[in-house]
């Protein structure tokens, strides 16, 4: 089975608060490649005091601990996709 981000937020120990975990949850779910207006639409259907500067800074810290990637496409809004260890 695979671990879904919270899980591995846990195992390389990144703070989780009530938001990151949200953010976790609905990229963990989703079933396409999310920008982060996509996700942050997502998001802010289930906690509206999420703002997009907290998806932007959640997002390139899973990123960095190297559990989101990162998908520049020319033209267009880099997109993200769970890695898969």
């Amino acid at each position: 089975m695979l671990e879904t981000i919270e899980q591995k937020c846990i195992k390389k120990k990144v703070k989780l608060t009530d938001q990151r975990k949200i953010i976790a949850k609905v990229m963990s779910e989703a079933n396409d490649h999310p920008n982060i207006d996509e996700l942050y639409n997502r998001v802010s259907k289930i906690d509206s005091k999420i703002s997009i500067a907290t998806v932007y800074r959640t997002v390139k810290l899973f990123e960095e601990f190297g559990i989101l990637a990162k998908h520049e496409f020319k033209g267009g809004k880099a997109r993200y996709e769970e890695l898969n260890e």
